[in-house]
């Protein structure tokens, strides 16, 4: 049962992620879990979309770093481990990931976007920033975990911008370089993170 308040066509049309099919899912990961408590379901139920929501929004996490240094490693440079960090926590922390959801407009078709005296979006990073986890955990199962087809879609829609942007703020971010970190590439870092292309992800 989803929430009746949530806009899944709308949601869809926005996301446009080819050959697109699964909303059940997308339900699970557009219910504000704040918004539970409006549906007519047992104590039960609620806690499984809870389950289900934070499994989502698990894998979308692991897969957002992983993408993130595939297209770091896809330019052809080398970074060491503290320059990975230094471009995850800028471009793949909460608050950036709620900005791109704020740019998806997913405060706007969630099961909360008409809810009374709901805070601007940009004052809720951490529910906003995993929601979009979420939703890119969705993508992932819906294409049958093909990890190239939601890099693709990420990196088109996000994270290319996102690179550029810090990457044209080097006076505002200097990556400390004078330690004796061991260079690594996104493979490494991919398995650093514990997700290989290899992986396989279940969801019950």
């Amino acid at each position: 049962m989803s929430h009746p308040s949530i806009k899944l066509e709308e949601a869809k049309h926005a996301i446009a992620f080819p050959n697109f099919h699964s909303d059940s899912l997308l339900e699970v990961a557009l219910t504000d879990p704040c918004t539970l408590n409006e549906m007519v379901l047992s104590r039960a139920e609620q806690d499984q979309i809870k389950r289900k929501y934070r499994t989502l929004a698990f894998i979308g996490d692991a897969l957002i770093d992983a993408i993130l240094a595939d297209y770091l490693y896809s330019t052809g440079r080398e970074f060491e481990r503290e320059e990975l960090d230094n471009y995850r926590q800028v471009i793949a922390d909460r608050p950036s990931l709620a900005n791109f959801a704020i740019k998806l407009g997913l405060p706007d078709f969630s099961s909360s976007w008409n809810r009374k005296n709901r805070k601007p979006p940009e004052a809720e990073p951490g529910t906003w920033g995993e929601m979009f986890e979420a939703v890119v955990g969705v993508l992932f199962l819906d294409a049958d975990r093909d990890f190239d087809k939601v890099a693709q879609w990420l990196c088109d829609r996000f994270l290319r911008a996102a690179v550029a942007a810090y990457e044209g703020e080097d006076d505002d971010y200097e990556l400390d370089n004078d330690d004796d970190s061991t260079s690594v590439t996104s493979e490494d870092y991919a398995e650093m993170l514990g997700l290989s292309r290899s992986d396989g992800v279940s969801f019950t």
